[in-house]
């Protein structure tokens, strides 16, 4: 069974209450709670019913045709980077020229 746990405050901003009254709510019982272990420390989580379950991806290896060659877009977005930083530079300098 597969539970998803969110704590007090991020239950609080979720559903746009205050964190005083998630916490009357939990006393009042009207939301659920558990009490677990973690780090040596026992803490409070909410069951959120909202939250979707995660689920596991399976890792997929790519075709062939689909492998990026890092390479050459790592190339190709420098040349673009170059010619901004030299527009830009250009640019920088006319308007100091013109003050």
């Amino acid at each position: 069974m597969s539970e998803n746990l969110i704590s007090i405050q991020q239950y609080a901003i979720k559903h746009k209450l205050s964190t005083f009254a998630t916490v009357k709510l939990i006393n009042q019982g009207k939301i659920k709670t558990i009490r677990k272990t973690v780090e040596g420390e026992e803490r409070e989580f909410v069951l959120d019913d909202t939250t979707p379950i995660a689920v596991k991806e399976t890792h997929k290896t790519p075709a062939d045709s689909s492998m990026i060659d890092y390479q050459k877009e790592y190339q190709t977005l420098l040349v673009k980077y170059s010619t901004l930083q030299e527009k830009y530079t250009t640019l920088l300098e006319t308007c100091h020229a013109q003050k």
